[in-house]
């Protein structure tokens, strides 16, 4: 089929006439981007926030932490900060999405080892000083989330919240044997026990998922114990499931949680997959008609038509999900 010069010289910036032209329309529309939320606030009890967090963008795709310090005035805050600064420098050397477990692996085992030689070194302000550390890599239409500790990474998706990581806490031990309840262990006076931390042993054993498959709208959320030990799971997903930016999001979790007392640090993460993408859709495809030639075999799933005499609209969905490439977007 010939084709005339057409919309898309004017709407896009080419005189490609073709395949070639729309195939950088389709690239241009399905690629997925992030928006996210965060905030970390004091609390109202605790004198300081040894919560720390950030953000590290790679090659591959970008890497979300938090870590809560833990061991005292001076301690908890270093280790937290020592954890940040070793993970951002470990993982900001990624280049092929292929390695990244291992090298995720590898950086909170680094991590620890610097935390632990500090922690015990002469100084008596940081001996046995610690931090937890949650970690979620997104890239494409996928995350993958390492853990040690009880900070947590979790799952909006399809309308409802999934906890992706399981702490490593001494009543989640007991919930594990059968000695308690969820419900029994949510307000054990153990709660904040940790069996397992950044820095407290020479060496940790670090929890790591497998590839999670991301579709648009899902939201990963990490977040401290100040957030997840007093605000119960579906009070989170009932917030999670309101129409709102994940800033906006972010500071209704905090806010609830300094509403139930503000009694720890409370620091909050919220990547959103997908929302630019129907900014990006609705704006582009409203100033210009499609008009494709049915031989280019492209998915059509739904058609309009413009006239009986006119061109039709031809809109598409991809199941080929693009990359992640904003790391703090939004």
């Amino acid at each position: 089929m010939e084709m005339k010069e057409s919309l898309w010289s004017r709407d896009i910036g080419t005189h490609q006439i073709g395949k070639v032209a729309w195939d950088g329309v389709v690239k241009h529309l399905f690629t997925r981007e992030w928006s996210v939320g965060a905030r970390s606030e004091t609390g109202y009890v605790r004198n300081e926030n040894q919560d720390r967090m950030s953000c590290v963008r790679t090659p591959p795709g970008d890497v979300y932490i938090v870590s809560d310090g833990m061991g005292g005035h001076r301690g908890g805050a270093l280790a937290a900060q020592l954890t940040i600064e070793a993970l951002t420098q470990s993982l900001s050397h990624m280049h092929s999405i292929s390695s990244v477990p291992a090298e995720i692996k590898h950086a909170l085992e680094e991590a620890n080892k610097i935390v632990y030689e500090r922690g015990h070194s002469a100084d008596t302000e940081t001996q046995g000083m610690g931090a937890t550390a949650v970690v979620v890599f997104v890239a494409r239409s996928q995350a993958l989330v390492a853990h040690v500790g009880d900070s947590r990474a979790y799952i909006f998706t399809q309308g409802e919240l999934r906890q992706l990581t399981k702490d490593h806490s001494r009543v989640q031990h007991m919930v594990d044997v059968g000695m308690l309840t969820a419900a029994e262990a949510a307000s054990h006076p153990d709660a904040s026990i940790l069996e397992r931390a950044i820095g407290v042993s020479r060496d940790v054993t670090v929890d790591i998922s497998s590839w999670i498959p991301l579709y648009e709208g899902d939201q990963i959320l990490l977040c401290s114990d100040g957030l997840h030990g007093y605000v119960p799971d579906n009070e989170i997903g009932a917030i999670l499931a309101t129409q709102a930016t994940p800033q906006e999001l972010a500071n209704q979790l905090v806010n609830l949680a300094l509403q139930k007392g503000g009694e720890d640090n409370i620091t909050v993460q919220l990547i959103e997959y997908g929302r630019a993408l129907k900014r990006k859709w609705s704006k582009i495809m409203g100033r210009f008609r499609v008009v494709v030639p049915a031989a280019w075999g492209l998915p059509a799933i739904a058609v309009s038509g413009c006239g009986p005499a006119g061109p039709r609209q031809v809109n598409y969905v991809s199941k080929n999900r693009g990359f992640s490439r904003g790391c703090g977007e939004t």
